[in-house]
């Protein structure tokens, strides 16, 4: 055996013994089994130390009722009749772009989702139907829906429900004909925003671990997002234990923290400057490892971009309220003073007939009144445009506006102005486009991330953005990692993932054991690694990586679906489908093994299971020609020339 292979062969060997410390569980053994006494269970893993939020309600009743009527309550949850505020008798939807319709119904109590196309004689064709499991969003202004699969990845539907219009449409980003159908995984940073915290497997969060969650997630964001975890809290409160000083010590009070961290709170979910290009964690950081008390800056990098068609200050995105908000003359003059909290409490919801003079009075706490009682102007000559004492200030300085990626949703505009433009071209219809990114720069240059960090992070999201397409980011970032000795493994993670893209396998084998070295149970990086071994001629030892992390890590199917194509391109026909049977049975919605296993089928002859599996991968991805293909000439071959005809139809000329 060669010394490159025992080198391969001890790293592998580490992966299920040994990883990264993780972030410590903050609860103590003490804390936890006593809590359990209670009937309380205590949240382990990536996010440690959570109750859950109903125990906050039992000495905060006031706050949790109030807060529940706040958007943020309602930001994720299970579907339910009691809660439906979308037509369901305008169904179904017809999406002429993709030529698909879409439905919604119940059935019996739960929400079901169907697409499907229809052939030039009526009929139903590429159904694909699903149990809608959560829906994510407030329903204020738009709601998406998503479903689980059996291994706990979760995906959005296309469909979404526009509350302010009272219809159905594409959801964000399904606009096109060009989108991802029903295969858009929910990011671990998507649910990191979008709702509370859950019973997560250690190191969840970390770049390369899948997204998989357990199907009783918490529904909506709690008190525990902005206070931190409460275990210690409420076991002081339980126990009776330490004095009320200690009581209080035990959880974060946001309004208490110094600007900078009072903020990082708001800012870590809502300051986002665009949604092209995403903010990177910082280095050794999971997705759920920030803490209310913490400096944002030290968990996640923002960035920016300069777009080739408009400015910074002309883009306007559903996310953008301290985005525009810190472009303004007020922010900028008030020395960072005026914030979130200068105009909204957390907990409570403004009722629409308090709304004038709620804002009002936060405005008026800077600016002064004339003599005849209106906002006084500093110059000379000018004069306010008379308005009545109750009028509400955001109503021209703070206007609606229609997102541009969100295109069905107008939203109030942070960016406070003194001049605003008119309102037919604020809420004019707009068509969803994607921007033009010219370049990527960091929104704060003085957010004290050291220098080769925040050029690796730079270079590691334009090649995200680029699905690792931009050559010039590849280079920058070998060379860069050949100048430093970052123990972290994110970055060549990346950059073996892009090598492994662009085909390049011979370079993506020369970094496997350096990337491999930093993180010897990243399910990714075992992945890459078997790829390029794979690719250059190592085949057998791919093989035997890929079955060893198959079995100590058997919900992950991916390593099933990358072993079953190497099994099948060996002529291990028997094998392969084992592995790729495998995969769709823990999650059905994986169309490349639904096409590998018909492939494998008609190798063996089984043109009836094969045909079963290429209608099951045209109902999840029905864009696929070469798919379409292969099933006309089996429904041909079966004798069902009308099926295979309305196949034929849906193949362009």
């Amino acid at each position: 055996m060669s010394k490159l292979h025992i080198m391969f062969w001890g790293f592998v060997g580490l992966f299920s013994v040994f990883g990264h410390a993780g972030w410590a569980n903050p609860t103590s053994e003490v804390v936890i089994e006593f809590l359990k006494g209670e009937g309380i269970q205590v949240s382990s893993g990536a996010a440690a130390g959570y109750v859950p939020d109903r125990v906050c309600a039992e000495c905060h009743a006031d706050k949790a009722e109030s807060f529940a009527e706040m958007g943020m309550a309602r930001s994720m949850y299970r579907p339910a009749k009691d809660k439906i505020i979308e037509d369901l008798d305008a169904m179904p939807y017809y999406h002429e772009p993709s030529q698909r319709h879409y439905t919604m119904e119940w059935r019996g109590d739960e929400m079901w989702f169907q697409r499907y196309g229809k052939t030039a004689d009526g009929t139903k064709i590429d159904e694909f139907s699903v149990k809608v499991d959560w829906i994510m969003g407030s329903g204020n202004h738009v709601r998406v829906y998503l479903y689980q699969t059996a291994d706990g990845a979760l995906f959005q539907l296309p469909l979404g429900w526009y509350t302010q219009t009272g219809k159905w449409a594409m959801a964000p980003g399904y606009e096109s004909a060009n989108h991802d159908g029903v295969l858009r995984d929910i990011h671990q940073r998507c649910i990191g925003c979008h709702n509370a915290f859950g019973e997560l497997s250690e190191r969840s969060g970390m770049k390369g671990h899948i997204g998989l969650y357990p199907q009783d997630l918490p529904e909506g964001i709690g008190c525990q997002r902005c206070h931190g975890p409460g275990s210690e809290h409420v076991y002081r409160a339980y126990s009776g234990e330490g004095e009320m000083e200690d009581l209080r010590s035990a959880i974060v009070n946001p309004g208490k923290l110094p600007r900078e961290r009072l903020y990082s709170i708001c800012y870590g979910c809502h300051m986002q400057s665009n949604v092209a290009v995403n903010a990177q964690l910082r280095l050794g950081r999971d997705h759920y490892s920030f803490r209310p008390g913490e400096d944002l800056r030290d968990f996640i990098m923002q960035l920016d971009i300069k777009e080739a068609e408009q400015s910074r200050e002309e883009r306007f995105e559903i996310n953008h309220h301290p985005y525009r908000l810190e472009q303004s003359t007020c922010f900028i003059q008030s020395k960072g003073e005026l914030g979130c909290l200068s105009c909204h409490d957390p907990h409570v919801k403004i009722k629409p007939e308090q709304r004038a003079a709620h804002y009002r009075k936060a405005c008026l706490s800077c600016h002064e009144l004339d003599d005849d009682g209106l906002p006084a102007i500093e110059e000379t000559e000018a004069t306010h445009p008379q308005i009545a004492a109750t009028d509400d200030c955001t109503t021209c300085h703070m206007p609606e506006r229609r997102t541009e990626d969100v295109v069905e949703v107008w939203m109030t505009d942070h960016r406070i102005v003194r001049h605003i433009e008119p309102e037919v071209e604020r809420m004019r219809e707009i068509e969803s486009v994607d921007p033009v990114v010219e370049r990527v720069f960091l929104q704060n240059p003085n957010s004290g991330v050291p220098k080769a960090e925040a050029s690796m992070l730079q270079l590691m999201a334009i090649l995200d953005y680029s699905k690792n397409k931009m050559d010039f980011a590849v280079r920058d970032l070998e060379k860069l990692l050949g100048q430093t000795q970052t123990p972290h493994f994110e970055p060549w993670l990346t950059l073996i993932e892009a090598y492994i893209t662009n085909r390049n396998y011979a370079k993506a084998r020369q970094i496997a054991a350096a990337t491999l070295k930093r993180a010897p149970d990243n399910p990714k990086v075992i992945n890459a690694v078997a790829v390029s071994l794979y690719a250059t001629g190592e085949k057998a030892q791919a093989i035997e990586i890929l079955k060893k992390a198959a079995k100590e890590m058997p919900d992950l199917v991916f390593f099933r679906l990358t072993l079953a194509k190497f099994l099948a391109a060996e002529g291990k026909l028997d094998e392969a489908l084992h592995y790729a049977e495998s995969v769709v049975d823990q999650r059905p919605n994986q169309w490349q093994a639904w096409a590998l296993i018909a492939n494998l089928a008609q190798a063996k002859n089984d043109n009836e299971r094969a045909l079963e599996a290429y209608l099951r991968t045209l109902e999840i991805r029905p864009v696929s020609p070469a798919i379409r293909k292969k099933t006309v000439s089996l429904l041909q071959a079966e004798g069902r020339q009308d099926d295979a005809a309305r196949h034929q139809s849906r193949l362009k000329p």
